[in-house]
C-alpha cells in the first residue's frame, strides 16, 4: 500500500547503495534501483480483512469514469464491505496525522507534518518503503537548476502543453501548483542527503557520495527547440543516481526524529468517520489483529495505483487490460502492493473517482544505442505506418494497434552522424561518442537512454539479439521474418521522400527524414512495453481534499500520490520527464501541510 511513481523495479532487501562507484553509478543496474528496507518499528505483515464503511457511491460508472465495461451489475470493489466489529483486544493509537501508503508521496507526507509539528502515524502493508528508480521532472530547483544555468519554459507554457497532449482534462490548478513548486520540493528532498551535484549529463562523478544528482539532457543540443517540435519534451529532468531512496530514508529519518511512528505490514481496512469527517483508520496486522488508529486532524490516503487490480482495471481503464503489469512491488505474503486499496477506501468513504479516460503508463524506450530515436519504422509486414517522430508513450500507442504488436525501427550505418538531429526527448539518444573518447564517456554510454551511444556498445547489442545487421534489405527481411518485397519498396519510397525533403505521407520534419541505403542495414525491435502504473484517482480539490460525487468536500480525507485524481488523464505524457516522481512528492508533502494544518 504505498505510491511507486515512474520507472520501473524490482525489490531487493540486500543490496548496499552506502557507496557508488564512478563505473556503476550511471548502469542499467543502477537506473533500475530496487527498494531497500529503511529501518523503522515494524509489525508484521497483515492478510486482507473485510473491512466496513458507509457512503458507497457508484462513482465508478460511466459519469465518473467507467469507461465502458459496465454492465447492469456493480463491479464487487463498489460495494462496502461489512462494517468492522470494534474486539476487546484491539490495539488502539492516537495521532493528529495518518497516512496510509509509506512510499514517496507518504514518506513526503510524514515528513512535512511532522515538521509542522503535528503527531504522525503512517502504515504500510509492505515491508518497508517503496520506491522506483530517480527520475524527477522539476521547475525552478535552486540547487540545481539555477546553480547549473538550465533553461526551462515558464510554468503556463509547460501546463498549456501539458494540458493539450491530455485532451485538457487535467486539473490545470494542480498542475500549476506542481510546477511552482516542484524545484523547492525537490531542494527540499534531497538537502538531507550527502549528494555530489554533476555540472551536466556526461561527466562521471568524482567521489563516492550516498546520491548522484545527474541533470540529464544538460547542455541542450543546439539543434533541439522544444518550442517548435509536435511532441515537446522539456529540459530540466534530474535522475538521482543510483535511485531516490538516500533521500527517501533520510526523509524518513527526519520524520521519526520529529516522533512520528511506522508500522509496516499494516493494511488499512476502511476509513473511520464520524458524521461526514473522517476521523481515522481501521488496520489489520498479520495475524488479522485489529487496529484502530484515531486521528484528531486526518487521514492521509498514498495508496498507489490500481494496476494490480483486474477488475479495477476492467471498469476504469480496459485498454490496459492489454499490458502486463510487471512492475508492482510485493507485500510481505507476495502478493502485489498496487491494488487500488486507497481508492476502495475512500469511495466507500463517500468520495468519488475523478472522470476519466484514466492513463495507463506504457511507453516505449527502444535500445539503449538508439532509443526511441525517429528512424524509419514499419510493422511486420514491412509497411511504415505512421510518423515516427512522436514521444514514447504515443509511439507505443501506435505500435500496440499494428499487426502482432510489434514493430520495426530501421536504419543504416550512417546512424552516428545522424544522432545529433534527433529529438532531444525522453528515450531519445543525440551524441555520438567517438572510439577515442570511449573510454571517458563509458558511464554515460552505459546509462539507460541516457543519450549517449557508441560503436562497442553498439556492436554488443547486436551481439545480444537487440539490434539486427544484414548486408542487404533482403538480408535484413530475412532475419526479421519481413516479406522482402513490401519492406524493400517501403524503403525505396522513404528514401525518395528523403531525397524530395519532404515527407508526402506522414509528414515527418526534413531534418530527420534520413534514406536507408548505405550497407550494413540494421533493425531494431519494438514490442509491447510493460505497464508501469495506471492513473486515475480520487477527486480531490486544489488543497487534496477529497470530494464527493457533488464536489462537496469530505473533511479530514486528504489524497495524494497514484490514489490522486486530477494529475494525468488519457496518456501519461512524456512532455516532462520524470513528472509522476516530481509529483508525488509535490502532493505528498501538500497533503501532509494540509492535514497537519486542519483547524
Amino acid at each position: 500500500m504505498k505510491d511507486h511513481a515512474d520507472r520501473d523495479t524490482h525489490r531487493d532487501t540486500n543490496r548496499d547503495t552506502s557507496g557508488l562507484s564512478r563505473r556503476s553509478f550511471l548502469t542499467g543496474s543502477a537506473l533500475f534501483g530496487a527498494a531497500t528496507v529503511v529501518g523503522a518499528t515494524s509489525l508484521a505483515a497483515c492478510a486482507p480483512k473485510a473491512g466496513g464503511g458507509a457512503n458507497a457511491n457508484g462513482s465508478g460508472g460511466e459519469t465518473q469514469g467507467g469507461q465502458g465495461t459496465q454492465g447492469a451489475s456493480s463491479p464487487s470493489f463498489l460495494n462496502p464491505p461489512a462494517p468492522i466489529t470494534e474486539t476487546a483486544d484491539m490495539k488502539t493509537l492516537e495521532c493528529d496525522v495518518c497516512v496510509v501508503g509509506l512510499g514517496l508521496s507518504g514518506v513526503s507526507a510524514c515528513r512535512e507534518a511532522s515538521e509542522k509539528g503535528a503527531k504522525v502515524i503512517g502504515i504500510d502493508k509492505g515491508f518497508d518503503l517503496g520506491f522506483r528508480s530517480g527520475e524527477f521532472g522539476t521547475f525552478g530547483s535552486e540547487l540545481i537548476h539555477r546553480q547549473l544555468g538550465i533553461p526551462q519554459p515558464a510554468t503556463q507554457e509547460a501546463v498549456n502543453e501539458l494540458m493539450k497532449v491530455m485532451g485538457n482534462r487535467p486539473n490545470a490548478q494542480l498542475l500549476n501548483y506542481w510546477i511552482a513548486s516542484s524545484g523547492g520540493d525537490l531542494d527540499w528532498y534531497i538537502s538531507p542527503v550527502d549528494y555530489e551535484l554533476l555540472p551536466n549529463d556526461h561527466t562521471a562523478p568524482v567521489g563516492d557520495k550516498e546520491m548522484i544528482v545527474l541533470p540529464e539532457r544538460f547542455p541542450i543540443n543546439e539543434n533541439y527547440d522544444w518550442r517548435t517540435e509536435n511532441y515537446p519534451c522539456f529540459p530540466g529532468m534530474v535522475h538521482l543516481l543510483p535511485d531516490h531512496s538516500p533521500a527517501l530514508r533520510a526523509s524518513f529519518a527526519i520524520a521519526q526524529a520529529a516522533g512520528a511512528e511506522a508500522y509496516f505490514n499494516t493494511r488499512g481496512e476502511q476509513l473511520i468517520k464520524d458524521g461526514d469527517r473522517v476521523v481515522g483508520v481501521y488496520a489489520t496486522d498479520e495475524n488479522g489483529g485489529l487496529i484502530r488508529i484515531n486521528a484528531s486532524k486526518g487521514v492521509v490516503l498514498t495508496c498507489g495505483d490500481m494496476s494490480s487490480d483486474r477488475e479495477m482495471l476492467a471498469y476504469y481503464c480496459p485498454q490496459a487490460m492489454a499490458y502486463g503489469s510487471y512492475f508492482s512491488t510485493m507485500d510481505a505474503n507476495g502478493k502485489p502492493v498496487n491494488t487500488g486499496d486507497g481508492h476502495k477506501m475512500a469511495m466507500w468513504a463517500g468520495a468519488a473517482m475523478e472522470v476519466g479516460p484514466y492513463a495507463p503508463m506504457t511507453h516505449s524506450l527502444g535500445t539503449n544505442s538508439i532509443g526511441i530515436d525517429p528512424f524509419l519504422m514499419v510493422n511486420i509486414k514491412g509497411v511504415r505506418f505512421a510518423n515516427e517522430d512522436a514521444g514514447a508513450q504515443e509511439l507505443q500507442n501506435q505500435i500496440k494497434r499494428q499487426p502482432g504488436g510489434n514493430t520495426w525501427q530501421i536504419f543504416d550505418s550512417r546512424w552516428p552522424e545522424e544522432l545529433q538531429y534527433m529529438p532531444q526527448c525522453f528515450g531519445g539518444v543525440t551524441h555520438f561518442v567517438p572510439a577515442e573518447q570511449e573510454a571517458e564517456y563509458e558511464h554515460i554510454i552505459n546509462h539507460f537512454a541516457g543519450g549517449y551511444a557508441s560503436k562497442t556498445y553498439f556492436q554488443s547489442e547486436i551481439e545480444r539479439g537487440s539490434i539486427i545487421e544484414a548486408a542487404s534489405i533482403d538480408e535484413l527481411a530475412e532475419k526479421t521474418g519481413m516479406p522482402a518485397d513490401a519492406l524493400k519498396a517501403t524503403i525505396t519510397r522513404y528514401n525518395e521522400l528523403a531525397a524530395k525533403g519532404v515527407d508526402e505521407d506522414f509528414c515527418k520534419v526534413s531534418s530527420r527524414l534520413f534514406a536507408v541505403d548505405t550497407a550494413p542495414f540494421y533493425a531494431a525491435n519494438f514490442g509491447d512495453s510493460g505497464m508501469l502504473v495506471v492513473i486515475g484517482g480520487i477527486d480531490v480539490d486544489e488543497k487534496l481534499r477529497a470530494l464527493d460525487p457533488e464536489k462537496t468536500l469530505i473533511p479530514g480525507l486528504y489524497i495524494a500520490g497514484n490514489t490522486q485524481g486530477g494529475r494525468f488523464l488519457v496518456d501519461y505524457p512524456v512532455t516532462v520527464a520524470g513528472a509522476s516522481h516530481s509529483m508525488a512528492l509535490a502532493f505528498g508533502r501538500l497533503a501532509g501541510r494540509m492535514a497537519a494544518e486542519e483547524a
